[in-house]
């Protein structure tokens, strides 16, 4: 059964542990709504850009881009780091 087109569908994956790929799956809109909250962001770094787009089920739900400049942003990791 194909996406519908009039849908931005966007699925993220984020990553389960250490050095796993974050994987995008997305219909063509969904791309384009994500790209253009990356440009906003991009030009609007003072504020969080949003992209509003469904996932696999239908729910919809807000994708944030975020511009950041330092480690302390980028926290809390999506993952547990692995004892050593």
């Amino acid at each position: 059964m194909d996406l519908p087109k009039e849908y931005p569908v966007i699925h993220i994956y984020a990553q389960q542990k250490p050095c796993q790929p974050v994987i995008i799956k997305a219909n063509t809109e969904g791309l384009c709504v994500l790209l253009n909250a990356i440009v906003n962001a991009l030009a609007y770094p003072q504020n969080n850009s949003t992209a509003e787009v469904f996932c696999g089920d239908a729910e919809c739900y807000q994708a944030i881009v975020q511009v950041v400049n330092t480690h302390d942003e980028l926290a809390p990791l999506p993952y547990k780091e692995l004892p050593q």
